[in-house]
């Protein structure tokens, strides 16, 4: 029927900030609270209300589903609200949360850093602090130290590349900047700091799996014929994704406005497993005055709002990016991969289709391990607020009230089957 293993993860991923509520200590709050930087001014709030107790609820929830796995992250700035200062009740709380879903039977994959810092660091220089990634590293340790009995997977950093360009090259998240330059920068510093977490982890919990998690879109030119076009889509791809996998396997990085490589110290093969988080394809059109490096991506139809553009689904471009990140010879999960679908009209079908690219990817030989849906439930999704919906359960903001989407029956029949059955395939596209 299909390739995947008997011990082959399926579940779904959720982000502290964007589920727990009340993260006051860090610099997303602070950016939420400044003029238009939220859509319709919208804030987080309370979130899904996970901190004061809806996590065991949504965690019971995904196990009923059919889920054998979670992915979630820790807030930095809840553990650690000043310098060197750690709050025992704060990993308490966690305890509680990663405890429930072990007693649930959910594996957890936990990342450390997942775009949120605490005020402290944030006033420091955040990333362009050449301390943070020191700091950060002592963070992991500790959290490593407190919680990894109840860990089955570290993720050390969520995303670099999407971080480095969101809030340093076009300065829609915090802290604002704006300076191709100070992407790049901040790109070899959270590499350092992955490389630094590692360490740290790995020093508390020698047996650990630790990995880094990469958002990996499929780039291509707008016209297949046009030199400039397959330039522009190359020259992206290449500052967004293959300069770190080429750093993770020699330790050099590559990036664009360097004219030579640059070593970092411990970079080459600092991962136990890689993650890709994936949401579609960009075609690339030449034009040297877009706002992004060399092109404009024109791909209809896309998935967008007015700040982000997620790509135009594309499952194939799921397979090439599971059989390059296979390349590097370690084990792969798809640690994100989801539709803003308010309606859930195509999320049905848009799952069905990504989970056989996974199939398809591990019958040419990569070395899938597990697929986390993004996301369990509607959350607050950064600069969108609260307009876009990903969740397999819907979110009532003002009664907390969670209702399954179709999509979450669809992903459930899909998680007890191992994998996608003809009648499934068939049921749905008749749909």
């Amino acid at each position: 029927m299909h390739p995947f293993p008997d011990d082959f993860l399926w579940g779904a991923a959720t982000a502290s900030h964007q589920v727990e509520g009340g993260n006051s200590l860090n610099d997303w709050w602070d950016w939420e609270h400044q003029r238009g930087r939220i859509q319709h001014g919208e804030r987080s709030g309370d979130a899904a209300g996970w901190w004061d107790g809806a996590a065991e609820d949504d965690l019971r929830r995904a196990a009923d589903m059919g889920h054998s796995a979670h992915r979630l992250s820790l807030e930095w700035s809840r553990l650690e609200p000043e310098p060197g200062r750690f709050d025992g009740r704060a990993f308490d709380r966690y305890r509680e949360i990663l405890g429930a879903a072990r007693d649930l039977g959910l594996a957890t994959n936990v990342t450390l850093y997942h775009f949120t810092l605490p005020r402290w660091a944030a006033r420091r220089g955040s990333w362009l602090s050449r301390d943070l990634p020191r700091r950060f590293a002592r963070f992991s340790g500790e959290a490593a130290t407190r919680l990894g009995d109840l860990v089955d997977l570290w993720a050390t950093i969520n995303e670099p590349n999407v971080l480095a360009f969101m809030a340093y090259g076009e300065g829609r998240w915090p802290p604002g900047r704006q300076s191709a330059l100070a992407s790049f920068r901040v790109l070899r510093m959270l590499l350092r700091a992955h490389v630094g977490s590692r360490r740290a982890v790995r020093a508390a919990r020698p047996d650990a799996p630790v990995g880094l998690v990469l958002n990996m879109p499929l780039f291509e030119p707008a016209h297949i014929g046009h030199p400039l076009d397959r330039a522009a889509a190359s020259f992206q791809d290449w500052g967004f994704t293959g300069s770190v996998l080429a750093g993770l396997v020699d330790g050099k990085l590559r990036l664009p406005m360097t004219l030579f490589p640059r070593h970092e110290p411990g970079l080459a093969g600092s991962f136990d497993w890689l993650g890709v988080n994936y949401y579609g394809r960009f075609a690339v059109l030449f034009d040297p005055a877009a706002e992004k490096p060399m092109g404009r991506h024109v791909q209809q139809p896309t998935t967008r709002t007015e700040w982000v553009d997620w790509g135009q689904p594309c499952p194939r471009g799921l397979t090439a990016s599971l059989l390059r990140a296979g390349q590097l010879g370690k084990p792969v999960y798809v640690t994100e991969n989801g539709l803003y679908d308010n309606d859930d009209r195509a999320r049905p079908r848009f799952l069905i289709d990504h989970v056989d690219a996974v199939a398809d990817a591990i019958s040419r030989g990569a070395d899938v391990r597990g697929y986390f849906h993004w996301s369990l439930v509607d959350n607050f999704e950064w600069t969108e607020g609260w307009s876009t919906h990903f969740g397999l359960l819907a979110l009532d903001r003002s009664t907390g009230e969670r209702t399954p989407r179709r999509s979450a029956a669809i992903f459930e029949r899909i998680c007890r089957a191992g994998g996608v059955e003809a009648a499934l395939r068939r049921e749905v596209g008749e749909g």
